[in-house]
């Protein structure tokens, strides 16, 4: 796994706006390392963003359809989603650089408020990108793997929220007890009983827990 001080050296060229759907278009994000996918769902006039970020195999749904379900939600409150393809799945630092990007972008677009939802993989993604950005202003971390979180206690004062299902058979409720242990104030841990690693069968309360911290924070 790439350790996040390794060469971070990516810009953005420019946007290749794709189809659009309702509220959400699909955009390409022309950079120096390859184009990045991402579908944006923007209300007019939004300043606040949640960036969306999957797991080691990519994808744009998240746990549960998370991301979704957030995409037709969000927007109606005044809050923009956009939801991140990584460009070189399972690579952490370019993931990394992939979450910056987005965050860069919706920086230049006029977004002053971002915050960061990751899942497996994605939780240490969005952790470590919290901390690079000033304008991220939480995050979230969802069923998030241990490794490439040792950096949580860096976010404070920012807020974090980790949520896990006690019967993840992929990466055991220990790992977010542990990531939750090491971060510091403000900090809330959230165990879903019974819950897998996706959260199967609890999106309606995986949607209502996130959306009702988000409402604090955004």
């Amino acid at each position: 796994m790439a350790n996040r001080d390794d060469n971070l050296d990516l810009r953005i060229l420019g946007v290749d706006a794709g189809d659009e759907v309702a509220v959400a278009r699909r955009l390409s994000l022309k950079t120096t390392r390859g184009a990045i996918p991402i579908v944006l769902h923007a209300p007019e006039s939004a300043t606040r963003a949640v960036v969306c970020l999957s797991g080691a195999l990519g994808g744009l749904d998240g746990p549960a359809l998370l991301y979704a379900k957030l995409g037709a939600e969000l927007p109606r409150r005044g809050i923009a989603v956009a939801r991140v393809d990584y460009r070189t799945p399972n690579d952490f630092g370019e993931c990394l650089l992939d979450a910056l990007a987005a965050v860069a972008f919706l920086k230049g677009t006029g977004y002053r408020r971002v915050v960061l939802i990751g899942h497996s993989f994605g939780g240490a993604v969005a952790i470590n990108a919290g901390t690079l950005n000033p304008i991220v202003v939480a995050v979230v971390a969802i069923s998030s793997q241990l490794a490439g979180t040792q950096v949580v206690n860096e976010l404070a004062p920012k807020p974090v929220l980790l949520i896990h299902g006690t019967a993840d058979e992929i990466i055991a409720q220990r790992s977010s007890e542990l990531i939750f242990e090491r971060a510091g104030e403000p900090r809330q841990l959230e165990l879903i009983e019974s819950g897998d690693h996706r959260l199967s069968g609890f999106g309606d309360r995986l949607l209502e827990l996130v959306i009702g911290w988000l409402a604090a924070r955004l």
